[in-house]
């Protein structure tokens, strides 16, 4: 009989992606819920500190995002002050940045995310940590060009 706490191994590349994903965001958002963020809210605020001030659509391609579901993930972030939306030529542009508010919340939370980030290296033997930064990022860009 099959363990049921391991997650099932066919050989379908989405699923054992999400399946990863689903277990490696748990314990990062175990993590950052001291802080009062998920990984999602983290993610998109360290990428704005790093962008400075980004049109949504920019934020989209760069995270792999479709834009309604960066929108989804953006509301929370600009209800609690920490993200700012302003509108771009036309009305349908947004442009993003983070605010002094939002740049305290991510210092706030970055030790939790290291925290994390050690807690999910210590599972991983360092060959493998290494090979999935090396070739995740490579899927993402190529998988989403098509």
């Amino acid at each position: 009989m099959r363990d049921k706490t391991q997650p099932l191994r066919i050989p379908c590349l989405c699923l054992a992606l999400r399946q990863a994903s689903r277990a490696v965001s748990r314990l990062y958002d175990g993590e950052l819920r001291v802080a009062g963020l998920r990984t999602t809210q983290y993610s998109v605020l360290r990428l704005l500190r790093e962008t400075g001030e980004v049109r949504q659509r920019d934020l989209a391609e760069r995270t792999v995002h479709e834009e309604t579901t960066l929108t989804r993930n953006l509301r929370a972030l600009v209800e609690a002050g920490w993200v700012t939306v302003r509108a771009g030529r036309d009305r349908r542009e947004k442009w993003l940045k983070i605010t002094p508010s939002g740049l305290a919340k991510l210092e706030e939370a970055r030790q939790h995310w290291i925290r994390a980030q050690q807690r999910a290296r210590s599972l991983l033997p360092k060959a493998v940590w290494q090979n999935l930064m090396t070739v995740l990022p490579d899927v993402a860009s190529v998988t989403a060009r098509g």
